[in-house]
């Protein structure tokens, strides 16, 4: 996993040669933000065409979310219109045939005009770079802190998510990465949630936007721990109480106490 930060870190430094013109590869129920790398199966004629074409090139694609994953052949008006500038890191082939492709994201992009249609889309694109602003205000601050303070509490709380995540969390500096980063690993959330934050050049908009899903999160995940809770303890009280029935059985039948019609 470091060594594919590292190489993602080198990869970043491409970013001011992105070509003008690329090509697209559609994902069905993905959403790929700058700078993670995502595993991805590829089975479409199309798709397995364009990333073998890819590894004898420079790699680098657009990925696109389509908007009804049920699409089999998208075109272009089934695909929304930003994604993510990426570059193929790793190919292999499945026993199915199938391709599992590691992608590395890059830059957003915007769609500008389809070039190509056949055997796979191609497109004009344009870079789309963060919005920033002052990040030393104390309003900027305070929302930073709150977007990684609910994120760290989400993976106390959550099953699915790994406790490391918490020590890159907290040391990542650049927040639009930081929006990046916690987008692709909150749990639960949507694709379409995702296309919205992958959609927002302004960093402040994405931890705001950020900031109220989390919370939503975050009170599920405190409701299920309370409930789960709740089950515990009666579960144990039961027990507690069964086995106080059991040991109370020999008692009862030593002081001719006992009731053979009792269960």
């Amino acid at each position: 996993m470091k060594r594919d930060f590292e190489e993602l870190d080198d990869i970043q430094q491409k970013v001011e040669t992105i070509p003008e013109e690329l090509p697209i590869l559609p994902v069905r129920d993905a959403v790929i933000f700058p700078h993670a790398v995502i595993p991805l199966t590829v089975g479409r004629e199309s798709s397995v065409k364009l990333t073998n074409d890819l590894q004898q090139a420079d790699g680098m694609l657009v990925v696109l979310t389509q908007r009804d994953k049920r699409l089999d052949s998208p075109a272009p008006a089934d695909l929304y219109e930003i994604g993510t500038v990426s570059m193929v890191h790793r190919v292999m082939k499945t026993p199915e045939g199938n391709l599992f492709v590691i992608i590395m994201g890059v830059s957003r992009a915007r769609m500008q005009e389809f070039v190509q249609y056949d055997p796979y889309l191609r497109s004009k694109i344009g870079v789309l770079a963060d919005e920033k602003e002052d990040e030393t205000g104390v309003d900027f601050q305070a929302l930073r802190r709150a977007v990684v303070s609910q994120f760290e509490r989400i993976i106390k709380l959550s099953p699915q998510l790994p406790d490391d995540l918490q020590t890159i969390v907290i040391n990542i500096e650049d927040s639009g990465r930081l929006a990046d980063y916690i987008a692709t690993n909150l749990p639960n959330l949507s694709i379409v949630s995702k296309q919205f934050v992958l959609e927002q050049v302004s960093v402040r908009k994405r931890l705001e936007y950020l900031n109220t899903e989390l919370a939503k999160e975050l009170e599920v995940l405190e409701l299920r721990s309370k409930i789960q809770n709740q089950v515990q303890e009666e579960v144990g009280k039961s027990q507690r109480e069964y086995f106080l029935r059991e040991q109370m059985r020999p008692i009862q039948r030593e002081l001719g106490e006992s009731d053979d019609t009792q269960p």
